[in-house]
């Protein structure tokens, strides 16, 4: 496994790559990209950058990592990293991007607002920058090992079927699905790479990763994040974060591609089993009675006298059904329990 950095700040290329390879604890490399030399006068910055990334030093990469800002790189005054990623897209290989100082969580809400970007932050340290990018170039090269046997499964060929074969969980296919529904860019990614051979899975293990950490990892419905989660149960999130609580609800851990940068998952139906055999009502009741203590409920962030139940997409924060709109546009419809809070709503709606 591969991992070609693009940063043109000799100090911070040092630092980056030292964390990325003591990262990867001997699973793979990182290389520092480099220009093959002066651009050929007919070639453009974007023809010139696929020419060297195809070059060996830079080949079979599994992902790219390119910093916004690349205007010090030799030979290629002006490059920043949306080139980058245009050309990574073209060759089919994984890119995420990150932003030094200032610009950092600009950049970090702009990539979070537009579908399949990956952005990374160097907050708090250049080690976990580094440990999530390594679950990123991961969670891509389990997709496309895993693609040609789940492509060859028995029945449907529809990419949530696919997916859903990847992740081990067949039976959330028409559930996956629908983080698809109504989005025509996607649908037009899936045209362009039927076929089949090593670089339609490439191109469409990309655009299976990019739908996973963008939409279906990123929207609770088939997965939870911890404030979703505790929301969910009815636990307050402080008391939910607790590792007695979070033990309670091992068994339902997502552990597949990208887990380690996105952590802590939860698959939602497998919470559903756990309290369900329990015969409790709600997780609260569940881990009241097997520690022995009362648990806090989760409050509604708009109205602390109602239970939560779901998650703010805006303010990151357990809402309640009464207290929060949904079926926005952006929402997938598979995300049922992503929401906007009333106040929140109103802040945004002139401009929806």
């Amino acid at each position: 496994m591969k991992i070609v950095l693009l940063e043109d700040r000799a100090q911070s290329a040092k630092s980056l790559l030292h964390e990325l390879k003591l990262a990867l604890r001997g699973r793979g490399t990182a290389v520092l990209f480099e220009a093959s030399g002066p651009p050929a006068h007919t070639r453009i910055h974007e023809e010139q950058l696929e020419h060297d990334l195809l070059l060996a030093r830079h080949g079979d990469a599994a992902l790219i990592v390119a910093d916004r800002d690349l205007s010090g790189l030799p030979h290629y005054g002006g490059l920043s990293e949306p080139t980058v990623r245009r050309v990574a897209d073209k060759l089919a290989i994984p890119e995420c991007g990150y932003a030094r100082g200032e610009n950092s969580k600009n950049f970090m809400e702009d990539a979070a607002l537009r579908e399949g970007r990956i952005a990374v932050s160097l907050k708090p340290s250049a080690k976990e920058f580094a440990r999530q990018v390594v679950s990123i170039a991961e969670g891509f090269a389990y997709i496309l090992s895993k693609l040609p046997a789940a492509i060859k499964a028995p029945g449907s060929k529809s990419p949530g079927k696919v997916l859903a074969t990847i992740l081990g969980k067949p039976e959330y296919s028409e559930k996956i699905a629908l983080y698809a529904s109504g989005d025509q860019n996607r649908l037009v990614s899936v045209l362009r790479v039927r076929g089949q051979g090593k670089v339609a899975n490439r191109h469409l293990a990309c655009l299976l990763g990019y739908w996973l950490w963008d939409s279906v990892l990123r929207y609770p419905g088939i997965v939870v994040n911890e404030t979703a989660a505790s929301s969910y149960l009815n636990i307050d999130k402080k008391a939910f974060q607790s590792p007695g609580v979070q033990q309670l609800f091992n068994k339902a851990s997502y552990n597949g591609p990208f887990s380690a940068a996105k952590r802590p998952i939860w698959w939602r139906g497998a919470l559903d089993d756990i309290v369900a055999k329990s015969g409790a009502s709600d997780g609260r009741q569940y881990a009241t009675k097997l520690l022995g203590k009362n648990l806090p409920q989760s409050k509604c962030c708009v109205d602390p006298k109602k239970t939560a139940g779901y998650y703010c997409m805006l303010s990151e924060e357990p809402v309640s059904l009464d207290n929060s709109k949904a079926g926005l546009a952006w929402f997938p419809r598979g995300a049922d329990l992503a929401r906007i809070g009333t106040t929140k709503y109103q802040e945004i709606v002139p401009w929806l």
